[in-house]
């Protein structure tokens, strides 16, 4: 139904049915039909790129091939004038029944298993990439996992985009394309392929992950005072009330029915009796997007006050609040080496103090390491890339190559945050 909204009824093209193999040993105790395959769904417009696809002949197809013309070529006769010859035909051509793909619940061994839950073969990936795009085109996954399509379209020749909001998602694909980049940059490639790519944080997407952690960031960055009790405000500043909206949608004039009930008229009746041109409230709503006439529609809810109502946009007003804090670390050079003293990531620090955890030291903090020891002042390009295998920690020392020129080193910690520094070689 979402894709029927999103792309249209009328382009839908097929309902692809991917048959798993060796799921009855792991289902077969439930009380129902033995679920045998997932759905695919095939939405694509007039112009869309379709390339065919065509599987090798089986034997029993080979075997009706069973002419041989006077050269030798193998052919099967399809009418009394026509014929096709072995070597000219492509296969057969896929259909939307795909039972050549085995599931990970088979291939329980992978080399390509991430450990990631929703994890598809790639095999399947590239099969959807190589049908719906030519090289060089652009692949987008907005629920990217471990991934998989994007670590596909690098191998094929595409450029990506992923997304994801999930923080475990962001460190598996980075280290997995890096991975991969590595492999297919030593190889001689007989395509263009596109191995660099970076990673964006975008709209402090932190904030709509976890609505109490989300309330509480905000007042921080707007450095209000919280109440811990009230029903009614979120806290104060200045003078003014803060109500935090809600955090994950835009809000909405429907939102406001919970505020207009809770509001303490008594309070403002009794301003009113003391001074009638008085302000009983002095209200700012902190939202993130909200419809245009949010403030209005409340001063006409209470129209019976005068009232100051106020209305900040996180969305639009981001660039003029500081959710984060910069990380900050101690690099220098020792003896032909680059060493890392220390890291400070303090949104990290301060995450795990909230938590209240605790790390015996800095290494325990960090994604990965990467070095450009010839950096160009635009585009780094790591010649040094320290990524360290499970429960493992980054090495914090480097050997500076005897050709070093401008330096530049970017450290990533856990929460896939990252800080890049450069150092004076002299």
């Amino acid at each position: 139904m979402i894709l029927d909204e999103v792309f249209g009824v009328d382009n839908f093209q097929r309902e692809i049915v991917w048959q798993l193999h060796g799921v009855a040993g792991f289902k077969s105790k439930v009380n129902n039909f033995v679920r045998g395959h997932d759905t695919i769904f095939y939405y694509g417009f007039n112009d869309r790129i379709f390339n065919k696809e065509y599987l090798p002949y089986d034997e029993k197809q080979l075997k009706r091939f069973s002419s041989i013309d006077k050269d030798g070529r193998r052919y099967k006769s399809i009418t009394k004038d026509r014929v096709i010859y072995l070597d000219e035909s492509e296969g057969v051509a896929l259909s939307d029944v795909w039972s050549d793909v085995a599931s990970f619940q088979t291939v329980v061994n992978s080399p390509e298993i991430q450990n990631y839950p929703t994890q598809k073969p790639e095999k399947l990936i590239e099969r959807i990439i190589k049908a719906s795009s030519n090289p060089g085109d652009l692949v987008f996954d907005c629920f990217m996992g471990s991934g998989t399509t994007q670590a596909v379209a690098m191998k094929l020749g595409r450029r990506f985009i992923g997304a994801d909001i999930n923080l475990g998602a962001i460190q598996t694909t980075t280290k997995r394309l890096i991975n991969i980049a590595n492999d297919l940059n030593s190889q001689i490639l007989p395509t263009d392929t596109y191995t660099g790519f970076e990673v964006y944080n975008v709209n402090n997407y932190d904030m709509f992950r976890n609505p109490i952690e989300a309330r509480e960031l905000i007042l921080q960055a707007l450095e209000v005072q919280p109440f811990e009790t009230s029903n009614v405000y979120d806290g104060e500043k200045d003078g003014r009330m803060i109500k935090v909206m809600p955090v994950n949608r835009i809000a909405t004039k429907a939102d406001l029915q919970g505020l207009i009930a809770n509001l303490p008229y008594k309070s403002f009746e009794k301003k009113k009796e003391e001074d009638p041109n008085a302000v009983v409230l002095k209200l700012t709503l902190v939202c993130m997007g909200h419809e245009s006439d949010l403030a209005a529609a409340l001063k006409q809810e209470l129209n019976a006050y005068k009232v100051d109502i106020d209305v900040v946009d996180i969305l639009h007003d981001r660039a003029d609040l500081q959710f984060k804090r910069d990380a900050e670390a101690s690099v220098v050079i020792e003896n032909g080496e680059i060493v890392i003293k220390n890291f400070y990531p303090l949104n990290l620090m301060q995450k795990l103090s909230l938590d209240k955890e605790t790390v015996d030291e800095w290494r325990q903090l960090v994604e990965s390491v990467m070095i450009d020891f010839n950096y160009d002042g635009a585009v780094m390009q790591p010649t040094v890339i320290d990524i360290p295998e499970k429960n493992g920690m980054v090495s914090g020392r480097y050997k500076i190559p005897h050709d070093a020129g401008r330096i530049r080193i970017k450290i990533t910690d856990v929460l896939s945050e990252s800080l890049e520094v450069e150092v004076n070689n002299g």
